[in-house]
């Protein structure tokens, strides 16, 4: 306790102002106070607890434990919620809890009597909302502090854990502090993923730097029974060299007295210490060792064979020594120090060391199926004590449970020593109760979510060969599995093969879910190649043979293929309709990997059919739960990230954007997706960060994609990069290459927008005075291109956005022909502004503010001034400049407009347009015709605004805008 009243006044300080931010201000924070061993982490932790708990606030406190690979899930969680009911009592413990208790009692069920998580429960997503509903219920009477020691120990659920609760945004009155060892060995997995910016991201961080000569002084001072002469405290101090806890040591091995005494390094310091002790005591310290940081009286007595009164005498003497510490809550016992343990175990002799291990497994065995979640910790000792069949058997159960608690990587790691084990362990599938295919299988699963793609396909492999002379069925299984990890190993062209070659194993087989599942996975095949027919008729297959053998889950994802293929074929509404279907049941069984998937195409179809604030809700959905459950940095995650920052490009929110990207990035950055870069350079472009974009675009150029959603916007962006460069050729090259990447799709809205780039192009060329004549596009080339963009979307009803997109070709061939094309681009940006897409609205707006400005009208100031506000606003730079350079031709007043207010009462822009429309007496039909979108989707606002207003209908709506004076300035 010294050392903490010593040297620590800020960092207690600091803590206390967290603490009371929280409390008065509902301000919850995350501190991570990191330092080398025995620099005084704990010290700080116990004298902060007392003064919190003096305070009033609740204190629950959980160390993470060294296992070496098989770590416990929730550690630090399960031991603080076990500590609670030790001091609370049960029934206390409920109360306090709150509805939360339900949810996480299971993770003590020994203590609790709670059914152990199986199937569901115990997931990452139920455990983190049973935490925040943990956290909400104390924090209304109490702030809380939660506290997780040793996190460079920690389990990666707990290490997300910690990050969901750091970023979750609430107003819990909660304080989660989080220590951990600053002088991890380079390389340490921990130590990465607390450097790394979304793990860390809005924590509060203390470092514990070394003591001062002065502090230590003060500090061996307090702690020597008897005055020491100052030029051995001196001494003491220097060879202790800042750490508190070397300086106790160093004090208790008695040099003070004696200076002879003085160990030589830390670990002979500690072997010293150790040396002192009986040989029962010594023999305590042992079995210790080997449990691990802390252990229970039980385990030391069955293991280490001595009766309760020489146990009992054994322990008195190492907590006399101070080698352990009692744990009173635990009625267990710790290493005073990590170090002193360390020690401790390296001491042991291998053989001694193996037989250690083995005792303490059999001791845990006896306990596991009360306490399953031993079963980590079991597999580990049997590992340790080299006992391979034993620790191959415990390291598939081990994985198993952490498969059902969706701790994925710690089931990889499970899994993984299994496999190493296999080939060396006579009968191992009988040793672990399961065949090494089912291992392989769930293993490689376990490691896709683990974002550990490629070895999950490693694994899938292995499994095809260890199912030779199966069954077709089987192996069709098999090879649909794999195509799904080359998939999100970004392997496209292989996962088609993969697909394929189980759509040959299952050919002649009944029908069955694999079946369903490799037509739905060629059906999104398909659609990604722009083949949409093929791919609805693959999508209804896949739901044909799903509902034939009654497979719901199967059913759910041929709908999601389904409504993909029917949204790229321009039926939105039915396509929409199948996802919302498909997302349903993807939640209602349970299917993670058709969950994610169902939130991606969904807020993708809701994108397409000019939805955006739709899709944007739906893709920030699913990206809370793939960020909940840890999965944010997967392939699946990566979609959603990608398809939300896309979708927030559009409506002009690039900052946002730019920071989802941001925060989805992979580690190492360079594994970032090609659709995530692109994105990136299409925001670069827009801003004329033109190096920037340039340097992303050759990185997206030399990853190979025959998407079509991917090559239109590639090929237009390097166009519209080209043009603000003022290079026409290589702007026109870009738009040809573009087009006959994408020849042979169906996607009518990809190829509108290249004909759209490529009239600007050709308008640019045929109106430059600068530009070689023999370059510049003829007529004819321009006519050819409209005749193009004309024969796309004929026998297409489209999108409101492929409808002005063809109005935008049209007005570009006015602008090369030199026509007046004002109204035309007028029509062109009100559309764009209704759908609220602010970029091309401002670039429509550019062109209406040019045209009036050469036929001399007055409504040339008021397009130039939209058309540049809304350029400032995005930090459209290039834009901004030719809009400024327009003005400046046509000496147009670009007196900058106040900011647009924003619709009252939480209606969307879209809403309040939809209500504009409905106060003058609009029709459904008629209103969609203003906007530019279709009568359901008007339907839909409808309602929603009416839920927003609290009116019944039509006319209530219209007499509350009208009694409000929504729309007075009409």
């Amino acid at each position: 306790m010294a050392s903490a009243f010593i040297g620590r006044a800020a960092e207690l300080r600091r803590l206390a102002d967290l603490l009371a931010a929280a409390r008065d201000e509902r301000r919850p924070a995350t501190v991570l106070i990191g330092g080398e061993a025995g620099v005084g982490k704990s010290e700080l932790l116990n004298l902060f607890c007392e003064q919190a708990a003096a305070a009033g606030a609740q204190v629950l406190s959980g160390a993470c434990i060294e296992l070496g690979s098989g770590a416990i899930p929730y550690g630090p969680l399960i031991e603080a919620l076990r500590r609670l009911v030790r001091e609370r009592t049960e029934e206390k413990a409920r109360e306090l809890a709150g509805p939360a208790w339900t949810e996480l009692a299971p993770l003590i069920s020994d203590f609790t009597g709670a059914e152990a998580p199986v199937g569901g429960q115990g997931s990452q997503l139920s455990v983190f909302g049973a935490v925040s509903r943990l956290l909400d219920h104390i924090g209304r009477t109490a702030p809380l502090v939660l506290i997780f020691e040793d996190v460079h120990w920690a389990d990666p659920s707990t290490l997300d854990l910690i990050a969901y609760l750091t970023r979750m945004g609430s107003d819990e009155r909660l304080l989660l502090i989080c220590t951990h060892r600053s002088d991890l060995e380079r390389g340490h997995p921990v130590r990465r993923v607390l450097a790394a910016p979304q793990f860390s991201r809005g924590m509060h961080r203390i470092s514990l730097s070394r003591f001062t000569t002065a502090e230590m002084r003060e500090l061996i001072a307090a702690l020597a029974a008897e005055q020491a002469g100052p030029e051995r405290v001196a001494r003491c101090a220097e060879l202790a060299d800042g750490n508190p806890y070397f300086a106790s040591q160093l004090v208790a091995a008695g040099y003070l007295a004696d200076p002879d005494r003085l160990p030589e390094t830390v670990a002979d310091m500690m072997a010293v210490r150790l040396e002192q002790l009986s040989p029962t005591a010594a023999k305590v310290v042992e079995v210790a060792a080997v449990a691990g940081r802390r252990v229970g009286d039980r385990l030391l007595g069955a293991v280490s064979g001595l009766d309760a009164g020489s146990l009992a005498d054994a322990l008195q003497e190492c907590l006399d020594q101070l080698v352990l510490v009692e744990d009173r809550a635990e009625r267990g016992y710790a290493f005073q120090h990590a170090l002193l343990r360390a020690a401790a175990y390296e001491r042991i002799a291998e053989l001694r060391r193996r037989l250690r291990h083995e005792a303490v497994a059999r001791a845990l065995a006896a306990e596991v199926g009360r306490r399953p979640e031993l079963l980590p910790e079991l597999a580990y000792h049997w590992f340790a004590a080299e006992r391979e069949p034993e620790a191959l058997a415990w390291a598939v159960r081990a994985g198993d449970l952490a498969v059902r608690m969706r701790a994925f990587q710690e089931a990889e790691t499970q899994y993984r020593r299994a496999l190493d084990l296999w080939p060396g362990v006579p009968d191992a599938a009988a040793v672990a109760g399961t065949a090494k295919l089912r291992v392989l299988t769930v293993a490689a699963d376990a490691a896709r979510w683990a974002g550990h793609v490629d070895q999950a396909v490693r694994w899938a492999r292995e499994a095809i060969d260890e199912a030779a002379g199966a069954d077709g069925d089987r192996v069709g299984e098999l090879y649909e599995r794999l195509g799904s990890y080359l998939w999100e190993a970004r392997a496209v062209d292989e996962s088609a093969a993969a697909y394929r070659a189980a759509e040959q194993h299952l050919a002649d087989g009944p029908p069955s879910a694999a079946g369903s599942r490799v037509q739905a996975a060629l059906a999104t095949v398909a659609v990604r190649d722009g083949q949409h027919v093929d791919g609805l008729a693959r999508a209804k297959r896949a739901g044909e043979l799903a509902r034939a053998v009654r497979a719901r889950a199967e059913e759910g994802r041929a709908l999601n293929s389904e409504g993909l293929a029917l949204t790229m074929l321009d039926e939105p509404d039915e396509g929409v309709r199948a996802l919302r279907l498909g997302l349903e049941i993807a939640i209602e069984v349970d299917h993670l990997e058709d969950t994610l998937r169902a939130y991606a195409n969904l807020g993708l179809c809701l994108e397409h059919a000019d939805l955006l604030a739709e899709s944007v809700e739906v893709l920030l959905d699913g990206l809370a739960k793939a960020r909940g459950l840890g999965l944010l940095h997967t392939r699946q995650g990566g979609v959603l990230a990608n398809n939300a920052s896309a979708t927030l490009t559009l409506l002009g929110r690039w900052d946002e954007a730019v920071a989802l990207l941001d925060e989805a990035r992979p580690e190492p950055p360079a594994t970032e997706t090609a659709y995530q870069l692109l994105n990136r350079a299409e925001i670069a472009t827009a801003r004329g960060r033109f190096d920037e974009a340039e340097g992303l675009l050759r990185e997206v150029r030399s990853r190979p994609n025959t998407d079509a959603r991917f090559v239109g916007p590639l090929y237009g962006c390097l166009a519209e990069l080209a043009l603000w460069r003022h290079d026409g050729g290589q702007a026109a090259e870009a738009v040809t290459r573009g087009l006959e990447a994408i020849a042979g799709s169906e996607n009518v809205l990809v190829r509108l927008q290249l004909y759209a780039m490529g009239l600007r192009v050709a308008a640019d060329g045929h109106l430059s005075r600068t530009g070689p004549q023999e370059q510049r596009p003829t007529p004819a080339d321009v006519a050819a291109l409209l005749d193009a963009a004309r024969q796309a979307v004929a026998g297409h009803p489209g999108s409101p956005g492929t409808r002005l997109l063809l109005e935008q070709c049209e007005a570009e061939h006015a602008r090369a022909a030199g026509e007046d094309a004002a109204a035309a681009w007028r029509r062109v940006a009100d559309g764009w502004e209704s759908l609220e897409r602010p970029y091309p609205m401002a670039y429509a707006r550019f062109r209406e503010a040019e045209a009036e400005a050469v036929a001399r009208h007055r409504r040339a100031t008021a397009a130039a001034g939209g058309a540049f506000a809304a350029a400032e606003r995005l930090g459209a730079g290039p834009l901004r400049e030719q809009i400024a350079a327009l003005a400046s031709r046509y000496r147009l007043d670009l007196v900058k407009p106040l900011p647009a207010a924003r619709p009252p009462l939480g209606l969307t822009d879209r809403e309040f347009a939809v209500l504009r429309g409905i106060r003058t007496g609009r029709t459904n039909r008629e209103i969609g015709q203003t906007l530019y979108i279709s009568d359901s989707t008007v339907s839909v606002h409808v309602t929603n605004l009416m839920r927003k207003l609290g009116v019944r209908n039509r006319a209530e709506a219209a007499t509350v805008a009208l009694r409000e004076g929504f729309f007075a300035g009409d």
